[in-house]
């Protein structure tokens, strides 16, 4: 008599080929994560270098880098609202006031979100894609001129601008003893402005070895609530998102700039009269700056990091991104380049100063 065959897998055989397909899959998976976290990356370079380039050629036409602006955009001063304290749309007539943002949109292809402003036209320049999301802020423009939502909705950027290179139009002045913002800007056009005026050519520590835009760093619990101010951490406390729009201008704004330093926030700006401390000189001053830190901000100079997103992260001054290793910089010669996060708060704020004069030694 002929033996019938056996068709299928026996219980035990099945149990075998199950646990091969789960090994599979749990070595397949990681390697499929590593693959996207390179895409996202190599993204996020090329958007920093093409970020780069444009205030390369904002610099080429105006000679002069973008600083950040300043309240308002100094409205009064342009257009319809002469004369009148009042808030006004993002728009050629006020350009100068704005972010540095917003100043780059022509060079970015943008020109016509410039021309007819709207608050839901995300730029893909300014997302990081490890980050995902819309590019928009979560926050709904009111619809009227009553700055109540108009400068927290809007576009995001997952990209700022190192503060102590490109400053804004409200800088610091004299007396030392007294720093205050300067005047100029509420009398007068631009030009005038007590502002950094920055070209690259007055760079003294050498383009190669200064971060003009930098990845910022972001907790990971606003990531679907762009644009908040504040998120609740995980023990229940309030903490800052530093993630405002490109449409907040002026000084101290977190979601547009990194690296504040006393030359252009008032508030971080204390006198010269303070004996310096030789034992730690970032204490109490930044080197190039014209003031000192003011007192009580030796914590400051541990700001300047590059750390990674994290859940209830204090994101405050601080570069930083999604991925894992470090983060990408774009420095002053449009040059892309990853940091890593054991980089030195010390060698970070050495390349954030423009002209101060340090030696660094970065091995990228």
């Amino acid at each position: 008599m002929l033996r019938r065959h056996r068709l299928g897998f026996t219980l035990i055989e099945l149990l075998v080929v199950i646990a091969i397909i789960a090994i599979l899959i749990g070595l397949l998976v990681p390697a499929v994560q590593k693959v996207r976290e390179s895409a996202a990356r190599s993204q996020s370079m090329n958007n920093l270098g093409q970020l780069a380039k444009a205030m390369h050629n904002y610099h080429d036409t105006y000679k002069r880098l973008p600083h950040n602006g300043t309240w308002n955009y100094s409205a009064w001063i342009w257009g319809p609202y002469q004369g009148q304290w009042t808030y006004s749309l993002p728009r050629p007539a006020v350009v100068d006031g704005c972010t540095w943002a917003i100043k780059i949109l022509p060079f970015i292809e943008q020109e016509n979100l410039l021309n007819n402003y709207n608050y839901t036209t995300p730029v893909p320049m300014f997302v990081d894609p490890g980050r995902g999301g819309s590019g928009l802020s979560a926050i709904p423009w009111s619809g009227t001129l009553d700055g109540s939502t108009m400068y927290s909705a809007g576009q995001i950027t997952d990209y700022a601008a190192n503060s102590m290179l490109i400053g804004c139009g409200q800088n610091t002045e004299g007396p030392l003893t007294a720093p205050v913002y300067g005047a100029n800007w509420v009398n007068g056009p631009s030009s005038s402005w007590v502002s950094y005026q920055r070209r690259l050519t007055q760079i003294r520590d050498g383009s190669s070895n200064t971060i003009m835009l930098g990845t910022r760093a972001v907790a990971t619990n606003i990531y679907n609530n762009r644009g908040c101010t504040n998120f609740k951490m995980s023990n229940g406390a309030n903490q800052g998102c530093n993630d405002d729009s490109i449409a907040q201008p002026g000084p101290g704004i977190q979601g547009t700039l990194r690296a504040m330093g006393p030359d252009d926030v008032w508030w971080v700006a204390g006198n010269n009269t303070t004996p310096q401390n030789p034992s730690d000189p970032y204490a109490t001053d930044i080197p190039g700056q014209k003031y000192r830190l003011a007192a009580g901000w030796t914590w400051y100079q541990y700001t300047f990091q590059i750390v990674k997103d994290a859940p209830d992260l204090d994101s405050w001054n601080r570069w930083g991104s999604p991925y894992s290793g470090g983060a990408p910089m774009a420095f002053a010669d449009a040059s892309v380049r990853m940091m890593g996060y054991s980089t030195s708060n010390t060698v970070v704020l050495r390349l954030c100063t423009p002209n101060g004069g340090e030696t660094v030694n970065v091995d990228f």
